[in-house]
């Protein structure tokens, strides 16, 4: 019986204008090849020093390599097949960013994928509003000593 797992990774970004003030949505689907005979649900790992029943779990990681920046991040546990939303934002600019899916429990499962650049415009500023009622907390601040 062969465990070690082979994941087949598909990714697909939601088409859209990408500003910097609304999230991008990336949906990612896993699926796994599982041998017919084998129990579809069973995702145990051969662990024998592991104190307790080990399953293989994924995480499903977007990251910016140039700046080193994790953008959104999940930990999944895929018995035959799952879909993954990841939603994120990005400052204003061009973007080359990498899906990663990594296995936490076999050496060399891993996928490394780079996506397709994501041109970001700039998106409306919220910092104007915020601004304004911090300055009136302030004057409240000062009338209250």
């Amino acid at each position: 019986m062969n465990s070690y797992p082979t994941l087949d990774v598909t990714h697909e970004l939601v088409k859209g204008e990408y500003t910097s003030s609304t999230p991008i949505v990336l949906q990612v689907s896993l699926s796994r090849d599982a041998d017919e005979e084998d129990d579809e649900d069973d995702v145990s790992v051969v662990a024998p020093y592991f104190p307790g029943k080990k399953l293989a779990n994924w995480w499903v990681v977007v990251g910016e390599q140039s700046t080193r920046q994790l953008l959104s991040i999940k930990r999944v546990t895929v018995s035959k097949s799952l879909n993954v939303k990841l939603e994120f934002t990005l400052p204003k600019g061009t973007h080359a960013l990498k899906l990663y899916v990594i296995c936490d429990s076999y050496v060399g499962a891993d996928h490394d994928i780079n996506l397709e650049p994501i041109e970001v415009a700039e998106g409306e500023d919220s910092d104007s509003d915020e601004s304004d009622e911090s300055d009136g907390s302030e004057d409240e601040m000062e009338v209250e000593k």
